[in-house]
């Protein structure tokens, strides 16, 4: 059987064109239609081919260095426990965990900055249990809710404890109290986080006191004029106060526990001397930016596990009279909100504002 030719159709305005043909048959593949359609597959066979090369080069994360933004100043013990923090989820993570001390505005400052990055995974927040306070004692907090960070891990917290003087005729929190009482003009209070605020408001709410809140950055900056006198009470960590206890500069009248901390049995918890409130929910959380893909904070939740297992991170949290366990992203939410809830209880109940 001899194949047929393809019929042309015919132009009635001229000569027949091998452009037209009619259903059912083969283009030629010398006609331009072929050759365009040809050109464009190549087209799409070498963006898809393009894409998937692309697709297939993405690093795996993390692929550079992630910063820990820590919001209060170099020297202190959450500073410390951040450093410790960082030096195990390096080793984990492959990649450097590198610390950025922003202190200021009560912590709002570094807190505002990592609420602002990328949700990359390359910018976190090491928030103390004070940051769910802050909206709720200040108006120039960058957040409304704590919860508007997405939750990694949790550490334990600093113990919060009320120091003065030793300088000061009060060896207990009620020689204290009626020395205050006494004094013609409210006490100075030295104040660098909501956490010492809170407490410092149950002592004052429960004994009918009133203190002059005098701001600092942080505990290094505090501590001076506190040893020396210039203010005379401050709320302050446990580990921060503990050399100048032992030295003989500080008096130590109470710590927010809810037992008393085995290395200082004789310092009595705050409930035992009085104050009715609960003990303040202390901790350490590992945050990130908003809509921190779930992928990303699984890796870094392992990290911070892995890091807290180490003999050398444990050893430093015990430096730090730190206590508390690692906990998972789910537990850190639960926990952010109990912490964030205690506070609205006690704005609530006493008005209190650092504004």
């Amino acid at each position: 059987m001899v194949p047929t030719e393809p019929k042309v159709e015919a132009d009635s305005s001229g000569p027949a064109l091998p452009m037209r043909i009619s259903p059912g048959n083969t283009v030629p593949i010398h006609s331009t239609e072929y050759q365009m359609n040809g050109f464009s597959r190549c087209l799409l066979v070498g963006a898809l081919t393009m894409w998937m090369a692309t697709a297939g080069a993405q690093p795996a994360y993390p692929s550079k260095a992630i910063r820990l933004v820590v919001p209060t100043p170099a020297g202190g013990p959450s500073d410390a426990a951040a450093r410790a923090l960082a030096k195990g989820m390096s080793a984990s993570l492959g990649q450097e965990v590198l610390v950025e001390n922003r202190p200021g505005g009560n912590t709002g400052i570094g807190a505002g900055a990592v609420l602002n990055a990328a949700a990359d995974g390359y910018t976190l927040l090491f928030a103390l249990a004070s940051n769910a306070g802050l909206p709720h004692l200040s108006k120039a907090s960058p957040y409304k809710s704590i919860a508007e960070f997405t939750p990694v891990a949790t550490i334990g917290g600093n113990t919060q404890c009320l120091v003065v003087p030793a300088s000061l005729p009060a060896k207990s929190l009620a020689e204290f109290v009626t020395y205050a009482k006494a004094s013609p003009k409210p006490l100075m209070r030295g104040a660098n986080n909501v956490s010492e605020d809170m407490v410092a408001g149950q002592v004052s709410s429960t004994f009918g006191l009133t203190f002059e809140r005098v701001p600092y950055k942080g505990a290094p900056q505090l501590l001076p004029d506190l040893l020396e006198g210039r203010i005379q009470v401050a709320v302050l960590p446990v580990s921060a106060s503990v050399p100048h206890v032992k030295s003989g500069r500080l008096t130590m009248l109470g710590c927010s526990m809810a037992e008393r901390i085995a290395s200082l049995p004789t310092v009595p918890t705050l409930a035992e001397s009085g104050v009715s409130a609960a003990p303040l929910i202390t901790a350490h959380f590992v945050l990130g930016p908003p809509r921190l893909p779930a992928d990303i904070v699984d890796r870094l939740a392992m990290a911070a596990q892995q890091a807290a297992q180490s003999a050398e991170f444990r050893q430093e949290m015990e430096r730090l009279l730190i206590v508390g366990s690692v906990r998972s992203p789910g537990q850190t939410r639960e926990l952010m909100l109990q912490a964030e809830a205690q506070y609205v209880q006690f704005v609530c109940e006493t008005g209190a504002s650092i504004d």
